[in-house]
């Protein structure tokens, strides 16, 4: 099961619903992004699990567009927008399980 948690950059201001890096859940696996061209933090699908056997191996793009530059981020590296310093999770934020 993964889990998604709401992150902030305390010098940005970047947030984003997010897993924080790999994550997992039934019938696919995901990674976390930053979009340069959406600014945007996202969860992008990396492999399909259970529709296809043996699992099948997808290029992580940006939700909106697969010709956005996108960079793979997880939550111990510096804020993929301002570099200044570590997202950190908003207590007063979301938590999501998803399958």
């Amino acid at each position: 099961m993964g889990m998604l948690q709401d992150f902030i950059c305390p010098a940005c201001g970047l947030k984003g619903h997010v897993s924080g890096g790999k994550d997992a859940g039934m019938i696919a696996a995901t990674t976390t992004i930053y979009c340069e061209t959406c600014r945007t933090l996202q969860d992008a699908e990396v492999e399909k699990i259970r529709c296809s056997i043996p699992p099948r191996r997808i290029k992580p793009c940006c939700e909106r567009s697969n010709i956005h530059t996108i960079k793979v981020w997880n939550q111990n590296e510096p804020c993929p927008r301002c570099g200044q310093s570590l997202l950190v999770v908003d207590e007063n934020g979301e938590v999501t399980m998803w399958d």
